[in-house]
């Protein structure tokens, strides 16, 4: 149990983090560079550490004391993600909370536009952020429903074939038709962005404001209504699937689900890390969406189709990890 230390803030940032050395750094002194709440005494970030082997509590025990904003909470057992930030959601109050994965940072304020949307809008239960990667191309961070065709889609290289296709007029006007492929237009039609350039930062942020399905967890903004009906994440799902099955649980509680055309949030999301795969991480991703199938997926064809495409959408060309049952 986390405990209220101030007054009720305008936000409070949370930022889960498992053997996050390289990354967690840049991301707290990001926020304290971009979201100027903070210097002003009006929110905080809870940063709660799954139990790391590596030198991430070290790394937060010393910027907690350069940062009088900063908590740090060092847990001894591996929670997952959803359940790591439900430590602090279901703990304080405030008036927004704020998650950001521990390999993103801010190139600008791009939290304060979200609050002050949020504070306007109180249907609005969950806003993704836009992302990009370290280089500037589009991230994917809005997303159609999970279903079984989506999935063949993606084992087939739809995405590879799509980014050469829309090169093409004809063929991306055709595509703009066609709602799956509309969303990977609006995700990774734009050009990468210049992050040097401050006027390219500003007018990327554009305030365009859209109703989606679900958002990336890497960047989200969650209203206190949503959360205290809601419990926040699903405390079974471990890792993966948990942003999806939030903004269903939003949806089904009558909250909308939108985006929000802020300064982009850069998200690392594996690049450049050559980490390779990792049966572990597969394990945890294979149940953790086995559970969702089977909490979320309302027709039976559906849900038959996507659970035998589950091993394939999780590990890929290293099936054979799945049939010795590496974990």
């Amino acid at each position: 149990m986390v405990k209220q230390t101030t007054a009720l803030p305008d936000a409070v940032v949370t930022v889960v983090t498992y053997n996050s050395a390289a990354d967690i750094e840049v991301c707290v002194r990001s926020l304290a560079a971009h979201f100027p709440l903070l210097a002003a005494g009006r929110a905080q970030v809870h940063v709660v550490d799954n139990a790391s082997t590596d030198n991430t509590p070290a790394i937060m025990q010393r910027l907690s004391q350069e940062f009088g904003w900063l908590t740090v909470h060092l847990l001894s057992k591996n929670l997952g993600f959803g359940p790591g930030n439900n430590l602090v959601l279901n703990s304080l109050a405030a008036k927004a909370f704020v998650l950001l994965n521990a390999d993103a940072w801010l190139v600008a304020d791009s939290f304060s536009p979200a609050l002050e949307h949020l504070s306007n809008s109180p249907n609005t239960g969950v806003i993704g952020l836009p992302l990009v990667y370290p280089d500037g191309a589009p991230q994917t961070y809005a997303f159609l429903p999970s279903a079984w065709h989506r999935w063949l889609m993606l084992l087939l290289g739809f995405r590879d074939i799509a980014k050469t296709l829309m090169g093409f007029a004809p063929i991306k006007a055709l595509m703009q038709c066609i709602p799956f492929s509309r969303n990977f237009l609006t995700n990774h039609g734009k050009p990468p962005l210049d992050l040097d350039d401050s006027r390219s930062l500003a007018t990327a942020a554009t305030g365009e404001v859209n109703s989606v399905d679900w958002v990336a967890g890497a960047a989200m903004v969650l209203s206190p209504d949503f959360l205290h009906q809601s419990g926040g994440f699903d405390p079974k799902i471990f890792l993966y699937g948990e942003d999806e099955d939030l903004c269903i649980q939003a949806k089904n509680l009558g909250f909308r689900v939108e985006t929000l055309q802020t300064t982009p949030i850069v998200h690392k999301l594996g690049w450049g890390s050559g980490a390779g795969f990792q049966p572990r991480v597969a394990y945890m991703k294979y149940n953790s969406l086995r559970y969702f199938i089977a909490k979320n997926v309302k027709t039976q064809f559906n849900r038959a189709v996507m659970s035998a495409l589950l091993p394939f959408y999780v590990y890929g060309s290293n099936l054979g990890h799945f049939f010795r049952g590496d974990n």
